[in-house]
């Protein structure tokens, strides 16, 4: 089985000896499978979530042939959806180390033109709740403010199933910056 492609996303170690400074990326060693990858993403969710104070009772795979995970909150049960964002630039090799800057209204599209497939695949009607979490395992797709801003526009003003839409960048094996992208009280009325 081929070992999935990731990037070198990790913590920057940053030291001074004798009057230099040097950097160096440490990289989060990940899984080789796609499904442990998606458990290590899931793994870092819900630690994030929980340092906060919220609860998940059960953790379950799938829970239909398609979607990722299924978890039951003290609310009730939710779906939470994976996926990872990998954008290329046409002509560009993907899976290249270090962090590049993406134009927000072409990076928001790629994005969401991604999102629009799970749409057609899960259509919008489901009795029990989909939340979909976008990751990253490569430095060179993570997102600037203004990506970021103009990612939440996409999801309040297009039609899409999901209850919730989070970023998660992983920053150490254990540690992730966690940003809410869209929640259901944010959707444009039209």
């Amino acid at each position: 089985m081929a070992k999935k492609p990731t990037g070198t996303l990790g913590p920057l170690t940053i030291t001074t000896s004798d009057g230099r400074t040097s950097a160096e990326q440490q990289k989060i060693v990940w899984p080789s499978d796609q499904k442990d990858v998606e458990r290590k993403i899931l793994e870092l969710f819900v630690s994030e979530f929980e340092r906060t104070g919220a609860k998940f009772l059960r953790i379950e795979d799938g829970g239909t042939k398609d979607l990722d995970f299924r978890v039951t909150l003290p609310g009730g049960q939710a779906y939470v959806e994976l996926m990872e964002v990998v954008i290329p630039e046409p002509s560009t090799i993907p899976f290249q180390n270090g962090q590049q800057w993406h134009e927000p209204l072409a990076y928001a599209s790629n994005i969401f033109g991604a999102v629009e497939k799970k749409v057609r695949k899960y259509g919008f009607s489901h009795t029990i709740p989909i939340h979909l979490l976008l990751y990253l395992t490569h430095e060179q797709y993570a997102p600037n403010e203004a990506a970021i801003y103009t990612l939440r526009h996409y999801f309040k003003v297009n039609k899409h199933p999901f209850e919730y839409v989070f970023f998660l960048i992983p920053l150490t094996t254990d540690a992730c910056d966690l940003r809410v992208i869209f929640t259901i009280e944010h959707r444009a009325v039209n």
